[in-house]
């Protein structure tokens, strides 16, 4: 079928027969007729007849079942199909007349036409933002869009045809360059809309940080604070909380959580803080045990994991525990910290001024020793300690002799000036041991 068949079989049999009965010419890549366009007067007829296209377009929608036409109060889509339908033609009219000879845009004021106020696409992208923030998918808006597009082009062509066989001939020379310009209008529809997108994206996310922020401030004990997370950010009021800090840079931490756990239900809420992701995790069933175990094996950097918490309200003392949880472990190094496990290493790095004064003070001149020295002698406490104060073990542990150990912890004893022997000597012996592991201690 031709292009000429296309265009006139829906105007009835005998429109069809005297439009073959002409000589018609599809358009070329020529520029437009250096006579002046047709267009801007075809478009200005139709404008006197808006309202009838309104109507038109309507029906057309509702036969073809465009979806969204329901969503919107029928005055509020009267209104704006009005001004899609006004501000299509205008443009087509203003962009025909600012058009020169070679399709560069030109002067209105030497084609006589009055351009239009403003930005020409401002209605377009009006048009998309509105829809947008409607709800009406990009799909229905663009398909409405077609819509007009094809009945104003046959109101076009019925308007050329009804003035002269030349005039007809003129609007197909010109519809190449017409519908380049008509697709600047399409593309700001699109433009609207994803700007609507994106401003609703940004609004969201700035409410999602905020709601964030509040849970790990401490409101979650606010009613309005917490239904607001169940809404949000799916989170109940109640359950099986924990909370993770990770050092940031090291990946999508969701994937990491998806790695270590397949297969299992945990919600996880994800944040960045400084320089720290966090993560808000409803367990469900999932034991904890496992968590720490799975992660362990999967991670290549610091995490931090705090208690068990009960409910939205008990987040933020369960965040403090799991950025503590997180200070314990050397930076630079990879590895899981639960917090519950490691509550001596918390006391150290919650009161870092205390522990260095503690390790100086339990381990006195040991810490002055040249570092080859101070590093076995500590490796060696530190194995006696592990091993139930038990020189042979700690020797089959270090692999040598039991006597070796024996004078390892003599030499430790003149260093410190006291006796491994008091029991409160030990205890701060092995928090000291703790400061030195935890935290960066100044070298003698």
């Amino acid at each position: 079928m031709s292009l000429t068949t296309h265009m006139y079989t829906a105007h009835g049999g005998a429109e069809r027969q005297r439009s073959e009965a002409w000589p018609i010419r599809l358009p070329g890549p020529l520029p437009l007729d250096p006579e002046g366009s047709v267009v801007p007067a075809l478009a200005r007829t139709l404008i006197r007849r808006v309202p009838q296209l309104v109507e038109e377009l309507l029906a057309l929608a509702e036969e073809r079942e465009v979806r969204y036409l329901d969503q919107v109060p029928a005055a509020d889509l009267r209104r704006s199909v009005r001004e899609h339908i006004l501000g299509f033609l205008r443009f087509i009219a203003d962009i025909a007349d600012n058009t020169d000879n070679s399709g560069n845009p030109g002067n209105s004021e030497k084609s006589g036409n009055t351009p239009v106020h403003g930005d020409p696409l401002a209605v377009p992208l009006a048009w998309g933002h509105c829809r947008a923030r409607e709800g009406v998918p990009v799909e229905s808006m663009l398909r409405v869009h077609r819509l007009a597009t094809q009945l104003l082009w046959e109101k076009l062509f019925d308007e050329a045809r009804a003035d002269s066989p030349g005039t007809l001939q003129r609007l197909l020379d010109e519809s190449g360059p017409v519908w380049e310009v008509l697709d600047s209008y399409s593309s700001a529809l699109v433009a609207g809309y994803r700007s609507a997108e994106t401003d609703a994206r940004r609004q969201d996310a700035a409410r999602r940080d905020a709601l964030f922020d509040a849970l790990l401030e401490g409101r979650g004990a606010d009613p309005s604070v917490a239904a607001e997370a169940r809404v949000t950010l799916g989170l109940p009021a109640h359950g099986r909380f924990l909370v993770l800090a990770l050092d940031a840079g090291g990946g999508d931490p969701g994937r990491e959580l998806a790695a270590a756990l397949p297969g299992h239900a945990v919600r996880a809420v994800w944040g960045l803080r400084a320089d720290r992701e966090v993560g808000l995790l409803e367990l469900g069933h999932t034991e904890l045990p496992r968590l720490l175990d799975r992660l362990s094996a999967t991670t290549a950097r610091r995490v931090g994991v705090s208690g068990e918490a009960g409910g939205l309200a008990e987040l933020a003392a369960a965040y403090h525990g799991a950025e503590t949880a997180l200070r314990t472990l050397p930076p630079g190094t990879a590895g899981v910290a639960a917090f519950d496990d490691r509550l001596l290493e918390a006391f150290v790095v919650t009161s870092p001024q205390v522990a260095r004064r503690l390790a100086q003070h339990a381990l006195g001149g040991l810490l002055e020793c040249a570092q080859e020295e101070r590093g076995l002698l500590l490796s060696t406490l530190d194995s006696w300690f592990h091993c139930g104060c038990s020189a042979a073990r700690a020797a089959e542990e270090l692999h040598c002799h039991r006597n070796t150990v024996l004078n390892r912890l003599r030499r430790i004893e003149v260093l410190t000036g006291r006796s491994l022997d008091d029991d409160r000597h030990q205890l701060a012996c092995r928090m000291a041991l703790l400061a030195v592991h935890t935290l960066p201690l100044d070298a003698p």
